[in-house]
């Protein structure tokens, strides 16, 4: 990121910044070179099927150029209290995700290792979503540097996780994810996946060596395991 970047909300792990319509992102912690590989090859194997931002050539390694999409937070439209519109278009988009065959997007973790059927997003969410003005329409998906394949439980029972832990009083409007979806995945899985998701992001921050960071998702470990229905 250059002097003349200005910073992006809501980027938590990253530096992630734009200039002249560029969003340059630099990829902190453990592994950059491999999370930059992973999401350039996701965003060039989706680019024209899928709404992601599209790649600006000239990077240097560990970071990622992209066009900038002149869109609304997900997130931001959820605190205005309009959680089941957003909600919805996440299940819509991750049914659509799910649509593409994964054979056409190459350089992903767990190609051809029997790890999964599906893309998943790895980060999946209103945290990562940008809609249109109106909220009406999902413009991108960003963030796809833990893309891999596998179940799109996976992405689904982090969306919900996201809500449960940052937007409890939005509970109520889940069922709308699994009706965009087309379907509710059973409590036992979601809630599992929501675990082994909390479990990957501390042993990330263990590996990074950040032990606030460590000890904030053991936190959110013990909270998770203790979520019902």
């Amino acid at each position: 990121m250059t002097g003349a970047d200005t910073r992006l909300p809501h980027g938590y792990t990253n530096a992630t910044g734009k200039a002249g319509g560029v969003v340059r992102k630099s990829y902190l912690g453990p592994d950059p070179l491999e999370r930059a590989a992973v999401e350039r090859a996701a965003l060039a194997g989706l680019h024209g099927r899928f709404p992601v931002p599209a790649l600006v050539p000239g990077a240097p390694d560990g970071s990622l150029w992209l066009e900038e999409v002149d869109g609304r937070h997900a997130q931001e439209v959820i605190a205005s209290g309009r959680a089941g519109e957003v909600l919805r278009l996440c299940g819509e988009t991750r049914r659509r995700l799910s649509e593409i065959d994964p054979a056409t997007v190459p350089g992903l973790p767990g190609d051809g290792d029997g790890d999964g059927d599906v893309i998943v997003h790895g980060d999946f969410g209103p945290q990562n979503v940008l809609l249109s003005a109106g909220g009406g329409t999902v413009l991108a998906v960003i963030d796809w540097e833990l893309c891999r394949l596998g179940a799109a439980v996976d992405d689904l029972a982090w969306t919900e996780w996201i809500v449960r832990t940052h937007h409890p009083e939005a509970v109520g409007d889940l069922g709308e994810l699994f009706a965009g979806y087309g379907e509710r995945p059973a409590w036992s899985v979601r809630h599992e996946a929501m675990s082994a998701a909390c479990l990957r992001c501390r042993d990330f921050c263990e590996r990074w060596d950040a032990p606030d960071a460590v000890a904030m998702w053991e936190g959110r470990i013990r909270a998770t395991e203790a979520f019902t229905e």
